[in-house]
């Protein structure tokens, strides 16, 4: 914008210094110098004629005086500018003065300022803007966070809560989510599948781990899901596994929608990459000898003893839940394995083993490490809460540890 105004205000004094110079100059016109010219001659004219009158020397020196006078006011009259006549420096103060501000007035009347506005200027609004809506969005999701723990049976509003955190780039928070609602609910393949695409974005772009069993687990639920096909697929071809992968990808191809054109094609590619992967494999494994499989993995447990601390007896009633449970030590905190009590049964023991698995591709036998914690809760809510009193122990290998003693001694923050 002041770079504008710099370049109109030059180009305004240029205008002016053509016009103000003249206005300027003090140089008499032509029509009065030819006037002066004319009353001389006259003046010479008649001087002559007096001298050739024969006039007595007082009568030459009477009418030369009125002569001399009479050229000396005409003259004079010449020079005594008109009534009516400004003179040239304020009609040059005038029009310094008028011109630039009538082409102000008049840009800013008729013109386009806004128009040259600088673009950063522009970026400035709209950053403004965005955090603006941002912060606004944050506190919808906090009001709807804070909705939900006085509405804990409201599966959309959690569906909604976590697609939110993970909408914002908030992995952890929609993580946290996720688990809060597989332990509240009844399992659903779009919860699943929705749960291991945001694992996927997580992990590297990799689904093998909880996001693959996921997968699996949604099309155990729903063997045509269309989000569970794909990422199903997907975990194939990350294992070579090339055969599974164009099974999965051709069930989905006819269920797309017919608008979906671009997926469509993008499909077709891949089964089209994975086809020729499968062959040169094939061939490969005709020039390979065969390798014995490797023997199945033996059902994994683990006993556990758990004793209450005697500093936080105070605090236990009766009617408080005890939970015991493993989960994976890196990943995903869901339960692998879970027993519920009361927590008028302490101390107390458990066996946790595959059979308690809440999934059931996810269970012990498929971690080589675990962490086994004991909680109880005051609400009866699976999902920790603060004020609960909590005790584990971390790592615990499997095959290695099969019995561990805790004793609940924390409280949840």
């Amino acid at each position: 914008m002041l770079t504008f105004w710099i370049i109109g205000a030059m180009l305004t004094l240029l205008a002016l210094a053509f016009v103000i110079p003249p206005l300027l100059k003090k140089n008499p016109k032509a029509t009065d110098i030819d006037r002066n010219s004319l009353n001389v001659a006259i003046y010479k004219e008649r001087l002559a004629e007096l001298e050739q009158d024969n006039l007595t020397a007082e009568q030459f020196a009477t009418a030369k005086q009125e002569l001399e006078k009479t050229l000396a006011q005409d003259i004079d009259d010449q020079a005594t500018p008109s009534a009516n006549r400004l003179p040239n420096c304020w009609v040059s103060v005038l029009v310094a003065v008028f011109i630039p501000a009538l082409t102000i007035g008049g840009y800013l009347g008729l013109g386009s300022p806004q128009l040259i506005t600088p673009a950063t200027a522009t970026k400035s609004h709209a950053t403004q803007d965005n955090d603006k809506a941002r912060s606004e969005i944050d506190e919808m999701v906090k009001g709807l966070a804070a909705r939900l723990e006085q509405q804990p049976d409201n599966l959309q509003g959690w569906q909604t809560l976590a697609r939110s955190y993970a909408a914002l780039g908030d992995s952890a928070q929609a993580i946290q989510t996720y688990n809060k609602i597989l332990v509240r609910f009844e399992e659903q393949p779009q919860i699943l599948a929705d749960f291991a695409e945001l694992l996927l974005k997580t992990n590297n772009g990799q689904l093998a781990g909880l996001p693959n069993i996921l997968v699996k687990r949604a099309l155990s639920l729903d063997p045509n899901h269309q989000k569970a096909l794909y990422f199903s697929g997907v975990a194939a071809m990350e294992k070579a596994d090339y055969k599974t992968a164009i099974e999965h990808w051709e069930r989905l191809l006819p269920r797309l929608s017919p608008q979906a054109v671009d997926a469509k094609q993008m499909l077709q590619q891949q089964i089209a990459k994975a086809r020729h992967q499968l062959e040169a494999q094939t061939a490969q494994a005709e020039k390979t000898p065969p390798t014995s499989p490797e023997p199945a993995k033996s059902a994994a447990k683990i006993e556990v003893h758990v004793n209450l601390a005697p500093t936080l007896q105070h605090q236990v009633k009766p009617s408080d839940t005890l939970f015991i449970y493993a989960h994976a030590t890196k990943g995903s905190p869901m339960p692998l394995a879970i027993v519920r009590k009361s927590a008028s049964e302490l101390p107390t023991s458990a066996t946790l083993d595959d059979s308690m698995a809440m999934m059931p591709t996810m269970k012990l036998s498929n971690f080589k490490e675990v962490t086994v914690v004991a909680r109880i809760s005051r609400s009866g809510n699976a999902a920790p809460q603060p004020g609960d009193l909590q005790g584990q122990i971390t790592p615990i290998t499997l095959g290695k540890q099969d019995k561990v003693e805790i004793t609940i001694d924390q409280t949840m923050p």
